[in-house]
């Protein structure tokens, strides 16, 4: 399939049905899969794709879908329903049109690697790695994925926006056992091989297993807690929904109120950069064509930004971010952030536990669940290594419990945060994140149910 004449068949075609604006997008991209189990690679598996995406915006409706069908027909059919669709869709509450091209888009270091985007044997060199480095460490079963991407990513616009690059992305999650409950996580993210690590990721998550053998049940209470890089990705990235302005119209935000005020600590500065250098989710443009840039979400303690489209934009009178991302659906576009970083600190992991003095090192979670999204209450479950600090220092490791807290709250108890930050992506995580350690004072910890 042509990208550029498929994205002007889709202009030309909602045009002639009365649409005023149309945002075409298209990604072609081509993904391979190692995954392994017991030590052992259990699936390979490669597939390539090419998907055309259609975005209509007339008399204050929108509209979008994302046509996997390759025959030129059925993507006409389809545009044909959404304007169908969009004669009976009430009208939002603002007048918007897509952002006026041209635009000039700087290329982004770092984002592309051929020999990434050619990669075979090196996935299954990656998992070697990975298994050795974790049974080094003490690990008796090792499990885990890895996935490379490379894609090419086209974007056209009636409004005068077009452009088009190519990036690259490999990701690894590994898990290490000792026992069925002395486990650790590893993970490696980048967008070459030369910045992938393997070794290191199956390192890690040896390490955490062999600390947590023979845990104990933890006790309920609040602790102060050291937060590992892989659960704080993970509230990171509710964070950084909650700062979408799309959240915050529907109401689903803890952030509603509280735009120009203190979200947070002062130690704590988080940023959506989309044009980070070598950053796993960075692109020169969005998917309304608009160019990508940093934009501080919580800059000091204070809540300074929502993400935006231009249809947000035009509701919450505020700049473009350039944070559109497609979405099939009534929505059509919704912001969403593309690298969430949070700022490091100037302390090292061992200052942290000293810090806490008494208290839990957390390293993963899973099954995030929020109770009520506008005022933040949520609980996740503790996977992996838990740890007591006694004294500032590690103590026994501990099972059994869930962290049940509010957002907010968390935001506003960090304390500190460590030098070192490490890019987090897998399925609990679904946006590169790049954070450090931080250390959360009076953190909610309830005894978790099976």
């Amino acid at each position: 399939m042509d990208s550029d004449g498929t994205m002007r068949e889709i202009i030309s075609t909602a045009q002639k049905l009365g649409v005023q604006t149309v945002a075409a997008g298209f990604w072609r991209s081509r993904e391979r899969m190692v995954r392994f189990s017991n030590n052992a690679i259990t699936v390979t598996n490669s597939w390539q794709t090419e998907i055309p995406a259609v975005y209509l915006v007339s008399g204050r409706k929108r509209a979008a879908c994302i046509v996997e069908e390759q025959d030129p027909n059925e993507l006409k059919r389809a545009i044909e329903e959404l304007v169908g669709t969009m004669k009976v869709t009430p009208p939002g509450d603002v007048d918007f049109e897509l952002p006026k091209g041209p635009f000039k888009y700087e290329p982004v270091p770092g984002i592309y690697d051929k020999k990434l985007a050619e990669a075979e044997t090196e996935l299954v060199d990656g998992v070697e790695q990975a298994i050795n480095a974790a049974r080094k460490e003490g690990a008796h079963r090792v499990s885990g994925v890895i996935i490379s991407r490379a894609w090419k990513h086209s974007i056209l616009t009636s409004a005068g926006a077009e452009a088009s690059d190519n990036a690259t992305q490999i990701e690894l999650t590994v898990r290490a056992f000792v026992t069925d409950e002395a486990t650790g996580q590893g993970n490696s993210l980048a967008t070459s091989l030369a910045e992938f690590d393997p070794e290191g990721a199956g390192s890690a998550a040896g390490k955490i297993a062999k600390a947590a053998q023979n845990p104990e049940p933890g006790a309920p209470g609040k602790y102060n807690v050291v937060f590992g890089p892989s659960i704080f990705a993970n509230l990171l990235t509710r964070v950084a929904d909650a700062a979408s302005a799309y959240a915050v119209d529907l109401g689903f935000s803890f952030f509603q109120e509280l735009l120009k005020q203190k979200a947070a600590s002062e130690q704590f500065t988080l940023h959506d950069n989309g044009r980070l250098p070598k950053g796993p989710g960075s692109m020169p443009f969005d998917d309304e064509g608009y160019p990508t840039q940093e934009i501080p979400i919580i800059r000091d303690g204070m809540l300074e930004n929502f993400l935006h489209t231009s249809y947000t934009a035009a509701k919450f009178k505020a700049q473009l971010t350039g944070s559109a991302r497609f979405e099939a659906g009534a929505a059509g576009m919704v912001p969403a952030a593309r690298n969430i970083i949070l700022k490091e600190g100037d302390r090292t992991l061992d200052d942290l536990f000293d810090l806490a003095r008494e208290g839990l090192y957390i390293t993963n979670n899973w099954y995030t669940r929020f109770q009520n999204y506008q005022t933040g209450d949520f609980s996740t479950i503790c996977r992996d290594g838990v740890f007591e600090i006694k004294g500032g220092r590690l103590g026994r490791p501990l099972k059994g419990l869930r962290l049940s807290d509010n957002m907010v709250r968390i935001l506003r108890s960090v304390k500190a945060l460590s030098r070192d930050r490490h890019w987090i992506k897998w399925w609990e995580v679904d946006t590169p994140t790049l954070t450090p350690h931080v250390l959360v004072e009076g953190v909610g910890i309830t005894t978790a149910k099976k």
